[in-house]
């Protein structure tokens, strides 16, 4: 490898989770950590959001703080399992109680070019990382076009010894250290502005540049560059690249838990890449030595308008997966094109066994990812006031409707301390036979999450229809992240809920009024369930616990690409006329 030269410097910024959004935000580097890290080491600590939001991602992990000058605050403290207070000068030879080589990440926001001597501070600290264990350091530029305006008007700028706090690196300095700690840098993002001052520079410097003979665009992107975003592993072999591009042609409902999040998950992988557009085909460079991923998210494919797509994306080596999670029979379209949906592509992804039996009589490779829940929320702190119904869900007026005479005796029965609370269903809302009950039209995942951890007890029923057989369990994840008490139909939920530990699963319409009667009564039997169910998410049902899969599966099916190109030739010949 030449060390001058990194694998990628990009102008890209991958913005936080609407999820993770807070009024102290986090570092960028938030959105860059291994989700499934077991230990982590921040080395500065600068805020304690970050590891506070990256604790909902992954609360089983250990989150190390090395706090340098500064108070044990709860501010700073409250994302940390343990602090250690260090100077500066203390960083070149601080010792940890870890054994070298059980750390998955250490992070360095802003702080390296602090340090006096931050090659052998990185040589030290790297003793902890395990193998192919990651480095991310947001490290300010030197070479920062405002800072050499400074410097030329005798201001100091980012060099000036008064402020060393804002000390910045070369990006070959920055090169060249990683390397000579044994770290492979396998990603570097600018963070700068390249607007119309930017250019106003670069004009007045071209003299200079010319004369000097710098390359005009590695200058540009040197220059324009505020921050640089580092992303490294403790290896000095590069990583296998992937990049995973999806075509969105559901984004309604779906589109965050089958593609966004676990494509922000993904990419935190070093080497792979994601890239996805909603309606539309994803376009973006393709990087040296990258394989290709191309995923059809709920498209019906026809031979008149997908044939020539599909050809043009074998003749670009790419792996074609179709996403799926609902059942193909309620589009009779799939039917229509002779289900090119999945005899067309090299192969399936789904959410459920049910659909991945259906899908496997038109390809045989299906993979199943279930759905799972980004982030946990801080565990529920309940109020004494009304107990709370939810219910919330589209297209389900045949399964409520066996339920609501039951629903409403109980609800009168309860009517001084009950209350319910309606998304989206008008008809489910206005049969409810009681005054104390708020509906909310259709509406963004937020405000759903709000809505849902005010109240106490969600209803799940779910009829045993083909369409609802091959539905995922998601509903109750989401209750169960917010602390709210289930009470199911064994349709789907059976699969997951284990009854009176993690809610009560009711198989006929007296069990239904009993158990709901019962929940409404009795308080510590709803809470013990609802934080059983908690517990169980937290331990199971987490994406940071599962999203590699999806890339171990991609990757493999790279290595059987010849044999599945015959295989869809076998399927679909006319893909290759």
């Amino acid at each position: 490898m030449n060390r001058d030269t990194p694998d990628e410097v990009s102008d890209n910024s991958l913005n936080p989770s609407p999820s993770l959004k807070s009024v102290e935000r986090p570092s960028e580097l938030l959105n860059f950590l291994p989700p499934h890290a077991q230990v982590l080491i921040d080395v500065g600590c600068l805020t304690g959001t970050t590891g506070y939001y990256y604790k909902r991602i992954n609360p089983q992990s250990f989150y190390w703080g090395i706090l340098i000058h500064s108070e044990l605050t709860p501010e700073v403290t409250k994302g940390s399992d343990q602090i250690i207070l260090s100077s500066i000068d203390q960083l070149e030879t601080i010792a940890l109680e870890l054994e070298e080589g059980t750390v998955d990440c250490l992070i360095y926001d802003s702080i390296l070019p602090q340090i006096r001597n931050p090659l052998k501070s990185l040589q030290n600290h790297t003793r902890w990382l395990k193998h192919e264990g990651q480095v991310l350091a947001y490290i300010p530029n030197s070479q920062y076009w405002r800072n050499i305006i400074k410097i030329i008007q005798g201001k100091g700028g980012i060099l000036s010894q008064e402020d060393t706090s804002q000390k910045g690196l070369t990006l070959e300095a920055i090169q060249a250290l990683f390397w000579e700690a044994g770290l492979y840098i396998y990603e570097i993002q600018t963070r700068g502005k390249k607007d119309d001052e930017f250019q106003q520079f670069l004009h007045l410097i071209q003299p200079i540049r010319e004369a000097l003979g710098l390359d005009t665009n590695r200058f540009a992107t040197q220059t324009a560059a505020e921050y640089y975003l580092v992303r490294a592993i403790k290896s000095l072999q590069p990583p296998r690249r992937l990049l995973i591009q999806t075509a969105i042609m559901a984004p309604t409902g779906c589109d965050r838990v089958r593609v966004l999040e676990p494509d922000q998950l993904s990419a935190t992988i070093p080497g792979t890449r994601t890239i996805s557009a909603s309606k539309s085909i994803p376009t973006g460079s393709i990087l040296p030595e990258e394989e290709k991923v191309f995923i059809w998210q709920r498209t019906i494919l026809s031979y008149e308008h997908h044939l020539e797509l599909l050809k043009n994306l074998l003749t670009q080596d790419y792996l074609i997966i179709a996403e799926i999670d609902d059942n193909p029979l309620r589009r009779r379209e799939y039917a229509e094109q002779r289900y090119l949906s999945y005899r067309g592509c090299h192969g399936v992804q789904t959410s459920t066994k049910p659909l991945a039996l259906f899908l496997q009589q038109f390809n045989p490779h299906v993979a199943i990812f279930k759905n799972h829940l980004l982030t946990l929320p801080p565990p529920r702190i309940y109020s004494n006031s009304r107990v709370t119904l939810f219910f919330g869900a589209l297209n389900r007026e045949q399964d409520w409707q066996p339920i609501m005479e039951a629903l409403n005796r109980v609800l009168i029965r309860h009517q001084t301390h009950v209350q319910v609370k309606v998304i989206h269903d008008r008809r489910f809302f206005d049969q409810l036979e009681i005054s104390e009950k708020e509906f909310e039209p259709f509406c963004s995942y937020d405000r759903y999450n709000h809505i849902l951890q005010t109240c106490d007890i969600a209803l799940l029923p779910l009829m045993p229809t083909s369409v609802n057989l091959m539905k995922s369990d998601l509903k109750f994840l989401e209750c169960a992240g917010h602390g709210v008490a289930v009470l199911a139909s064994p349709t789907v939920y059976e699969q997951s809920i284990i009854h009176e530990e993690t809610g009560l699963i009711y198989r006929t319409i007296q069990q239904f009024e009993m158990y709901l009667n019962e929940l409404i009564m009795n308080t510590s039997l709803r809470r013990k369930i609802a934080m059983n169910a908690y517990h169980w998410v937290r331990d199971h049902r987490l994406l940071c616990q599962h999203y590699q899969q999806r890339r171990d599966w991609y990757l493999k099916m790279r290595d059987l690409l010849p044999s599945l190109n015959q295989e869809l030739r076998q399927r679909v010949p006319e893909l290759f006329r």
